[in-house]
């Protein structure tokens, strides 16, 4: 008679794990020496498949669904939309297409998954918070001052490399998850105040 039973394997989880931290040092440690602008919007395009690893969102997001796409829109006017379509003509997240959008109506927020943000919106940037606060949006940006307001995500350079911050208080309030993992490689802006 066969064993039924099915053997622990202690090494699987320290693999995973491993995974995690070693995919985490790239992104922390990923320098721009002697980089042209340009290399700074690949790297940032590339970063926002790296950061969807780390986000969970809510099941009305299809995210298990590979028939539905995953939806980037780009709000304002960026270098960086370029080099998403690009990369994302052929990449996939989380195994599905992806669509980007470009986009100048807050009403079409809605259905993203990633609204990137642009500097040239920070006229309109309270309105975009207001509205996406309570949509499964992880909002991303690259502009001194908009992680502070609201936005989940934002990139900044510092050291001649590519960095990012995380707004906690904002993530805890939204609808999305985020793994510690990503929250400890970041810098945190508004941290959740412990009573």
């Amino acid at each position: 008679m066969k064993n039924n039973l099915i053997k622990y394997n202690p090494f699987a989880l320290y693999k995973r794990v491993f995974r995690r931290l070693l995919l985490l040092t790239f992104l922390l440690f990923l320098s721009v020496y002697s980089y042209s602008q340009a290399n700074v919007y690949v790297l940032k395009a590339v970063y926002l498949e790296k950061f969807s690893r780390f986000v969970t969102w809510p099941e009305e997001s299809a995210m298990n669904n590979p028939d539905e796409p995953f939806v980037i829109s780009v709000m304002g006017k960026t270098p960086l939309a370029n080099n998403l379509e690009q990369i994302y003509s052929i990449q996939k997240i989380n195994n599905k297409r992806v669509i980007i959008k470009r986009i100048s109506n807050l009403y079409e927020i809605e259905n993203s998954h990633i609204l990137v943000i642009a500097e040239s919106e920070r006229k309109n940037l309270q309105n975009i918070i207001t509205l996406t606060k309570n949509l499964p949006v992880l909002t991303i940006a690259e502009t001194t001052g908009f992680a502070e307001k609201g936005v989940l995500i934002n990139f900044y350079e510092e050291n001649n490399k590519l960095r990012f911050e995380i707004n906690e208080t904002a993530v805890l309030q939204s609808p999305l998850k985020m793994s510690f993992y990503l929250l400890n490689s970041a810098k945190i802006v508004n941290p959740v105040k412990e009573n």
